[in-house]
């Protein structure tokens, strides 16, 4: 059976999807462009070392191409890591993207569960780093998470990189929807990629899938400063893992940093305005510095949903984020177990789009109180 994701357009007819973090704006049209004129040089392998594709990634990060690795998505990246460093014990906040167990689970690693909590709004503190144990060899962490949406703050992360460091501990971070933060956002954390001289046990992932709405070509890539940890990654990883179309894509959208800074932007002003009716609606909504919003309903919201044409994301199968079960308390009732919440999470879209689904969820909420 197949891991639950967003993103599963191909079950519906017609539908509009709210499931999967991907930029509304769409794919610019230099990344389009050269992933179209890459089709006709498809006749020739790609470069298996990606040199030039490193290299406008180096710049775009002030970094050296030798620290920079390339894969089909920053899931595998995260593969060849676990297959290449072969952890033993992992400690996961959680909830978190989903590959980071499945990728430690592929090779047989234990896992330690940080739960984050509801009352603080899922936001990842400094008692996270007491949490690091003496036999933690690696430690993963989304910035901004998903599907919280929470960045880490400064004053936590630095001492999480610190207590990694002090323990020998390899430390994950994956920063696939960073590209999404806004200036005060990014002004409240800062990037791995800024520590990567200091920590040598220290991995950053990027991903292009989300900002410059790729998921069909799939991209990502890491950043880290020890070279030999990135040969063993190859050598686990399938040559030509890049295919040309998504390498041209790639290089294209490493020179589109205006277009990520402007896409923050909208995106932030979206967001507030779609968590104001939300929470007008009468719905708990929880903080987010990126492209998504969790949030909490009923269990038949989301079949609601896709009945009235909009898909967005039953998050019960992520850790830490179950749903919530009670008695039925209905005249006669024999307290039979129902389900009363459930957390959702929907992609921030134009303001025309947020404003449909807006009219489907105010409209659930209504129906409900009848």
């Amino acid at each position: 059976m197949f891991h639950k994701h967003g993103g599963d357009i191909y079950s519906y007819d017609g539908i509009r999807d709210f499931s999967a973090n991907i930029n509304y704006r769409g794919m610019p049209a230099s990344v389009a462009e050269s992933a179209v004129r890459a089709v006709a040089d498809s006749v020739h392998y790609p470069d298996p070392q990606y040199r030039a594709l490193r290299q406008a990634l180096a710049k775009r990060e002030g970094i050296a191409d030798c620290q920079v690795i390339c894969g089909n998505g920053a899931a595998e990246l995260m593969f060849a890591l676990a297959a290449a460093e072969k952890p033993r014990r992992a400690l996961l906040a959680v909830p978190s993207f989903f590959e980071y167990e499945q990728a430690l689970d592929s090779v047989g690693c234990e896992i330690d569960y940080f739960y984050l909590r509801r009352e603080q709004s899922f936001v990842l503190g400094e008692a996270f780093a007491e949490a690091v144990g003496d036999e933690t060899d690696i430690v993963v962490l989304g910035n901004p998470n998903n599907p919280t949406g929470q960045v880490i703050e400064k004053r936590a992360l630095q001492k999480i990189l610190d207590i990694c460091r002090k323990k020998q501990v390899f430390l994950v971070l994956d920063e696939s929807f960073s590209d999404f933060l806004c200036e005060v956002d990014q002004k409240r954390t800062f990037s791995g990629v800024s520590q990567i001289g200091t920590y040598e046990k220290l991995f950053v992932l990027k991903s292009f899938t989300k900002m410059y709405a790729m998921p069909g070509l799939r991209f990502g890539y890491g950043i880290c400063a020890d070279r030999e940890l990135l040969t063993r990654m190859r050598a686990v990883m399938q040559p030509w893992n890049v295919s040309l179309p998504a390498a041209a894509a790639a290089q294209a959208a490493a020179q589109e940093t205006d277009f990520a800074a402007e896409t923050a932007r909208l995106t932030a002003q979206n967001r507030r305005e779609m968590r104001q009716w939300m929470e007008d609606a009468g719905y708990q909504v929880f903080d987010s510095g990126t492209n998504f919003l969790l949030f909490t309903g009923t269990s038949e919201l989301g079949a609601y949903c896709a009945d009235h044409g909009f898909l967005i994301r039953d998050c019960s199968n992520f850790p830490g984020l179950e749903p919530v079960c009670g008695r039925s308390s209905g005249e006669g009732s024999a307290g039979a177990e129902v389900l009363k919440e459930v957390f959702y999470r929907i992609c921030v879209r134009s303001s025309e789009e947020n404003a449909a689904l807006m009219e489907v969820l105010r409209k659930f909420k209504r129906n409900q109180e009848q």
